[in-house]
């Protein structure tokens, strides 16, 4: 059968339609470090603020007929020294878990320094540029328990 699988960005504010619902909530980080296109990282640590906007991105991917949702800009501490490789890890858990919750599977995008950790929580992976980076590998868990993994060359 066919699958939609939808997007967005967990980390940062993406110019969705909630962008400014993430701004109000102060959970915007302001100092001039973005995502490499033109997005305003989140403050991933503020998970009371935080959570219930994401839980609401989830709940409208669903309402639109999403079965599954890619993820994005997870990796913060890869752009902010204020983050580490623990809070990308914990962040990306609960987005996992919460997509679950709301009865959508969900793909890890990217992030191959935790792939094989966060395997037990995706359903799928979506790995851009990975053979150029010579990362495909690190995705490997999702295959060995029969999960897929999505490669996209640019």
């Amino acid at each position: 059968g066919q699958k939609a699988i939808c997007y967005f960005s967990g980390g940062t504010t993406d110019g969705k339609p909630d962008k400014d619902e993430f701004i109000k909530a102060g959970l915007v980080i302001k100092d001039g470090i973005e995502d490499g296109w033109g997005n305003s990282w989140l403050n991933i640590k503020n998970k009371e603020k935080l959570q219930p906007l994401i839980r609401k991105r989830f709940q409208r991917a669903y309402k639109y007929g999403c079965d599954a949702v890619e993820v994005d800009c997870l990796n913060i501490y890869e752009f902010r020294k204020d983050f580490t490789k623990e809070d990308s890890f914990t962040f990306a858990k609960w987005i996992a878990e919460t997509g679950h919750e709301e009865n959508i599977s969900v793909g890890l995008k990217n992030l191959p320094s935790l792939a094989e950790r966060l395997e037990p929580y995706f359903d799928f992976a979506i790995v851009e540029s990975c053979v150029e980076y010579n990362e495909c590998k690190k995705f490997k868990s999702f295959t060995n328990n029969g999960k897929a993994v999505f490669i996209v060359q640019y």
